[in-house]
């Protein structure tokens, strides 16, 4: 329990400053149009970036900003339950880990492990297995509650893949962001 809560305020200041950039460039700005908005979508970074580096410790943090996010934004377009749904885009991430685990490719901080902590192709990965679980498990919760943002209709194909193409994107804008506005200071410190 050692830092529990410094990783999960953490996790939650993170993410929820996502929620915020995300917002102002999707919604309050009116920049992308309200579909093309789930196509870059940045709360997805903290998932999965918060969960890599922090483990479980910050799952309690990203639940509440995932909460906390939508009901900032617009809480009249979230006018359902989104205890469920914040859960499964939480959980997403751990289900890749678990699925990576299953399948023997563990990070590891060594050369010789198959994904390795030092470099980052394992974000990638963990990203997209992330996304897909994302995508299937929000999209069919929301088409069984007959919920759906963009249409009138139960969550199509297209909408699923709107979903994990978003959250592949969206993450890998912050990735490359972050790695760029951090790499003047690591490199000063070492």
């Amino acid at each position: 329990m050692k830092h529990f809560f410094i990783v999960s305020s953490t996790a939650f200041l993170f993410s929820s400053t996502l929620w915020i950039i995300w917002s102002f460039f999707s919604v309050q700005t009116s920049l992308l149009p309200n579909w093309l908005a789930s196509l870059i979508y940045f709360p997805h970074a903290a998932r999965v970036l918060c969960i890599v580096y922090f483990g479980w410790r910050a799952i309690p943090g990203l639940y509440l900003a995932e909460i906390w996010g939508p009901m900032f934004i617009a809480p009249e377009v979230y006018n359902f339950n989104v205890l469920f749904p914040s859960l499964m885009s939480v959980i997403s991430v751990s289900l890749a880990l678990g699925l990576l685990n299953t399948l023997d490719l563990k990070l590891g901080n060594t050369n010789t492990s198959p994904l390795n902590k030092r470099n980052y192709k394992h974000i990638a990965l963990i990203t997209i297995l992330s996304a897909v679980f994302n995508g299937l498990f929000v999209n069919f919760y929301l088409s069984t509650m007959n919920i759906n943002f963009f249409s009138a209709i139960d969550a199509s194909i297209i909408q699923v893949i709107r979903f994990i193409v978003g959250d592949i994107l969206g993450t890998a804008i912050v990735f490359i962001g972050l790695a760029t506005f951090l790499r003047p200071i690591l490199v000063k410190k070492y």
